[in-house]
């Protein structure tokens, strides 16, 4: 670390623990008031036993609260966290932590969210204080990563009850909504004083009033980094931009590569046009919305240049700038991607392209959407989209997200003019109303993942009973009787005892000791061994085998004697006293439990998979929160995403948007499926980020074409 740091690291530790200790203080007090309130209210006794245990852990939850937020600074000047995640597994969740986790979870989005300015500032700089190149996520002690942390870790601690805990987080979020301002300017201003990126500057916000159409030209080096562009993004955007141009350039007829003097729209009469255009029935643009063939780039470019001219601003040789049809062009792309790639119903497809020309306004006065991840706009179009992508309102929480997210587009339709804080706005809003959405998703995975996980117990335990039997059984050609009593009664048998205790467990053992017996019986029987001299039948054994499949009393009693006279039956005839006879068992009381059919065929139907080894691996490297498209046997194709992965088969369970199974396979299925175009890998970006890459891919083969 560098010289001093010690000290600087304590001072921060000081103003933290001061902070969050009086900040924790405010959430006890509110926490107390609104459950004796509560107490003064309710008919039950409910309330007053949780204020009770409030009270009698109220010291305890604040000196493990502020332990915590000591060891996240020790550990900072200890050395790097690991940076291995730690992999939840949704089925070992009760509904009850589930939630907690959930509130947990919201309190660091939002506060991430509303002090993300301070603290970027704070974390470059304590990076640079640490002696790390950058610092990693969740790393700064004074963050809401650490913040959250400490609260877990505090009720974690003691005995609340969840209400009380989910209630503690919403107080805690509140109040840190306001009293983390204070602090992060204190801790940055003083490491500023002691020399650490003393000339550093907060991210530049969105401007909010109409710039000059080339204004991103003259922005310096450091405004680029302030607004968090990366090299990256901003390769991309510079690409798409010299693609773009290369393009018209291509699509000129020959001898007219030279434009034409004509007149152009300023940027203040363009924005007139687009409010107009805004503000009206948009026909044609609904028209190439809901027909793939059509441009929405073209379509558009002639409706703002059409309004124009019915605002009178010129006649037919009007044009845009080359900047403002860069705008409008991959604007008018963006879309084309978005609406084509994406699993959306018709409507939902109408009422997200009314957002078009919204987005033209936005990348008029402000191309950083293009370039800058946190974006309000870009923000708000990711979470339409992953709001409404695979949603077909099949039940009431569908449609009650689709209505929402058709109300947050109209009021940005109605209200929009040139501030992008109402972006902002519906974004939170939006994200708000899917966290309530998105628990009920997790408990449907959760259960998705637990009865994958059951059926291939039942299926890995009914393998392994098959294969006792048979190997038990041997090469032996038994008649029909015997050879039903093994395959099927002893079979589930020993499936259920193998499900219940494995098939290490003493009544697992003892079965197969009772079919061994039966074998021995039927060896001696077929080996003119005389009837009185034949091993006697574990009667017991063979009774709580019929009793597994509901042969019980007096008709497991009358099926074990009709197995023991036929016994006897095969021993004299194999002494030659009788001619061949065969006697039929008993029709069980409860049919036996047939095998169930697996749950993906196999591709094509064929008995091997045709699929690329490389491919293969490459879907056995799949984390859980992957997403593939896959396409079904009607040609519709949806997202899926890996919800869970077989600890037995390590074969991976696919989920819906909603949560609901919809593909269990082995990584070899996979690339069979990819194979024959059924599956496609995903990019790991959100909407927008996807639709850039496709983009430049389309870009790339007009060019090419």
């Amino acid at each position: 670390m560098k010289p001093g740091a010690s000290q600087l690291f304590a001072e921060m530790q000081k103003a933290t623990i001061e902070r969050l200790g009086a900040a924790m203080e405010v959430v006890m007090r509110q926490a107390d008031d609104y459950l004796f309130d509560r107490t003064t209210q309710a008919a039950e006794g409910a309330e007053l036993t949780a204020l009770r245990d409030l009270r009698r852990a109220r010291a305890q939850l604040r000196q493990t609260f502020e332990a915590s937020v000591v060891a996240a600074f020790q550990r900072l000047q200890g050395g790097p966290l690991s940076a291995d995640p730690v992999k939840r597994e949704l089925f070992l969740l009760s509904e009850d932590a589930l939630e907690e986790q959930l509130a947990s979870e919201q309190m660091l989005d939002n506060l991430l969210r509303r002090h993300a300015p301070a603290l970027d500032m704070l974390d470059q700089r304590i990076a640079v204080l640490a002696d790390r190149s950058v610092l990693a996520a969740g790393e700064n002690p004074a963050g809401p990563a650490s913040i959250a942390q400490a609260l877990r870790d505090a009720l974690g601690a003691v005995e609340l009850s969840t209400s009380l805990r989910i209630a503690l987080y919403k107080f805690m979020e509140r109040e840190l909504a306001t009293a983390l301002t204070p602090l992060y300017d204190q801790i940055n201003a003083r490491l500023g004083d002691a020399g650490i990126l003393p000339r550093l500057l907060p991210p530049a916000p969105v401007e909010s009033n109409v710039a000059r159409p080339d204004a991103q030209a003259t922005r310096s080096d450091g405004d680029i980094a302030a607004a968090a562009e990366t090299p990256t993004d901003h390769a991309l955007f510079s690409s798409l931009i010299g693609m773009l141009q290369s393009w018209r350039q291509h699509m000129m007829p020959a001898g007219a590569d030279i434009r034409q003097p004509s007149a152009q729209l300023g940027v203040p009469q363009l924005m007139s046009a687009l409010s107009l255009l805004q503000s009206e029935p948009q026909g044609m643009l609904d028209q190439a919305v809901g027909d793939a063939r059509l441009s929405l780039a073209d379509l558009l470019r002639k409706e703002v240049l059409a309004g124009a001219r019915r605002l009178g601003m010129g006649g037919e040789d009007l044009n845009l700038s080359a900047v403002q049809e860069d705008a409008v062009d991959l604007v008018g792309m963006l879309f084309d991607v978005l609406l084509d790639e994406r699993d959306f119903q018709p409507d939902v497809r109408r009422k997200i392209g009314r957002m078009l020309v919204p987005y033209v306004k936005v990348a008029v006065t402000d191309r950083r959407m293009f370039v800058y991840k946190g974006h309000p706009a870009r923000r708000f179009l990711n979470a339409v989209a992953e709001a409404c992508e695979g949603n077909h309102g099949d039940v009431p929480q569908e449609r009650e997200l689709l209505d929402h997210v058709n109300a947050s587009i109209d009021r940005l339709v109605a209200e929009f003019a040139e501030d992008v804080a109402i972006f902002e706005t519906l974004e939170q809003e939006l994200r708000s109303f899917m966290t309530q959405h998105r628990q009920r998703i997790e408990i449907a995975e959760r259960r998705a993942a637990e009865t994958q996980r059951g059926r291939e117990r039942l299926a890995a335990s009914r393998e392994r009973a098959a294969a006792d039997v048979c190997s038990h059984r041997g090469a032996r050609e038994l008649p029909p009787m015997l050879n039903d009593l093994l395959s099927g009664y002893a079979t589930h048998h020993l499936t259920q005892l193998g499900l219940r205790g494995g098939p290490e467990s003493d009544p697992y053992v003892r079965s197969i000791g009772t079919i061994d017996g039966l074998m021995a019986t039927f060896d001696a029987a077929s080996s003119q061994v005389p009837v009185a001299e034949l091993p006697a039948l574990d009667r017991t054994g063979l009774t709580q085998m019929l009793a597994s499949s509901g042969c019980v009393g007096t008709a497991a009693d009358e099926a074990i004697d009709t197995i023991h006279r036929s016994l006897c039956q095969i021993a004299d005839v194999a002494t030659g006293d009788v001619e061949p006879a065969q006697l039929p068992m008993p029709a069980p009381i409860i049919p036996r439990a047939e095998v169930a059919p697996p749950v993906l065929a196999v591709v094509g139907g064929h008995a091997s998979l045709d699929f690329d080894p490389e491919m293969a691996e490459r879907m056995r490297a799949l984390e859980i929160g992957t997403w593939l498209q896959l396409t079904g046997e009607s040609g519709r194709t949806e997202p899926a995403k890996v919800s869970w992965v077989s600890p037995i088969s390590s074969r991976f369970l696919f989920v819906n948007r909603r949560g609901a199974r919809v593909l269990v396979a082995s990584a070899e299925e996979l690339a069979a499926m990819e194979k024959i175009g059924r599956v496609q890998l995903r990019p790991a970006g959100s909407a927008f980020d996807d639709a850039l890459q496709q983009m430049m891919g389309r870009m790339q083969n007009k060019i090419a074409a």
